[in-house]
């Protein structure tokens, strides 16, 4: 009895250390805000994180987009971001395209809150890069 009761705690000991099937970052994304101001109107900015894999592919509003993500705790970093080339079909797509690029590469940490989710720089108390929320778009 004492091995099999030994054998059930450590059983249930490797499960409790065991990452989660849920990540908090996978998914499509919908960008509502950079640097604190809305997209401009009919501007869509998305991306979908496969956090598992590391990857990070969407759209700057103007053109397709993949990236590099890594996680730990709740830190993020994009790299490696590419762009395929096109144009815009707008200025304010060509606007937001450029904030959004610009700020990918200063995001380090992430808070998730439900559906929301808001990627910051480093240092405590920063406005939020980017603020994002969960798509009922199905994901790619």
């Amino acid at each position: 009895m004492k091995n099999r009761l030994g054998a059930v705690f450590s059983l249930m000991a490797l499960a409790a250390c065991q990452a989660p099937a849920d990540s908090q970052l996978t998914g499509r994304w919908d960008v509502q805000q950079i640097a604190g101001a809305s997209l401009g109107e009919n501007v869509d900015i998305w991306i979908e994180i496969d956090e598992a894999a590391g990857r990070v592919s969407g759209y700057t509003g103007c053109n397709a987009f993949t990236s590099s993500l890594t996680t730990f705790s709740e830190t993020a970093v994009f790299s490696g971001i590419q762009e395929q080339d096109g144009d815009c079909p707008s200025v304010a797509a060509a606007t937001d395209e450029a904030r959004f690029l610009g700020v990918l590469p200063s995001i380090q940490r992430y808070i998730r809150n439900g559906r929301s989710l808001e990627l910051l720089p480093m240092a405590q108390g920063s406005e939020a890069l980017l603020r994002l929320r969960l798509s009922d778009a199905p994901s790619n």
